[in-house]
């Protein structure tokens, strides 16, 4: 029997690829402001998400801390900076930490929810134990989701990530439940769907882009599935009604 249903944040219940472009665009200005000059006039916000997901790859099981991570990914755009065009290292140390806290100021300006999200967990809070189970670092009550989620788990508190079993057990203790009872429901095919199935959990496949259950097993031709792919949050509480008959 299902009893909580837990939710992937970052495209699943609001459009972090929205968000994070406007924020990286909102940081490059300041970089040109603070450090004008040929090399900031020709950086690209792609390049600001590129030198982070560099970051993050190097420190992958190391640095959680999402907000370290971020500093650390302007910290080396402005390492590059100073390669080509000179500068002081601490003040650019210190402009990396001023505009790596900003960038979440920033992100957390549009809340970017989906428009199936509410309406969502309006049908399903009540009748199920709600949660929020995520790699990012986004707060409910930031987005206007505050009262619908019983646990809200984040990977950079526990040191241990998705598709991870380790973060799965965290919800587990947190509700006193087994794996048998809880539904996890996101967009990330290994993250969200192998996680779950590996870790014992149901898995709802979110298909926004409608690719189909066929896409899903030719990219990821692992021995786990979705339970059920929906292609909008729409779905997921008749998806859920046919789960709970065995």
């Amino acid at each position: 029997m299902i009893e909580a249903v837990l939710f992937d944040g970052d495209q699943t219940l609001w459009d972090f690829e929205k968000v994070m472009h406007d924020a990286l665009v909102a940081v490059l200005e300041d970089i040109r402001a603070a450090r004008p000059g040929p090399f900031s006039d020709a950086l690209t916000w792609e390049e600001l998400a590129r030198h982070r997901t560099e970051v993050g790859e190097e420190l992958a099981g190391v640095e959680y801390d999402l907000a370290r991570l971020r500093a650390l990914g302007f910290g080396r755009t402005l390492a590059y900076l100073r390669a080509a065009e000179g500068g002081d290292e601490t003040a650019d140390a210190e402009l990396a930490e001023r505009v790596g806290s900003s960038y979440f100021t920033y992100r957390d300006r549009d809340p970017a929810l989906f428009a199936d999200t509410r309406p969502c967990l309006d049908t399903l809070h009540g009748r199920y134990r709600l949660g929020l189970l995520s790699n990012g670092s986004r707060l409910p009550e930031t987005v206007g989701l505050d009262g619908y989620f019983e646990c809200v788990v984040f990977a950079q508190d526990h040191r241990v990530a998705k598709p991870d079993k380790g973060l799965f057990e965290v919800v587990e203790r947190r509700l006193g439940l087994g794996p048998a009872a809880c539904v996890l429901v996101g967009d990330h095919p290994l993250n969200d769907v192998i996680g779950a199935k590996r870790a014992g959990w149901h898995a709802v496949w979110l298909d926004r882009d409608r690719q189909g259950a066929e896409a899903f097993l030719r990219l990821h031709p692992a021995e786990e599935r979705p339970d059920a792919v929906v292609s909008s949050l729409t779905e997921l509480p008749g998806v859920l009604d046919a789960l709970a008959v065995p």
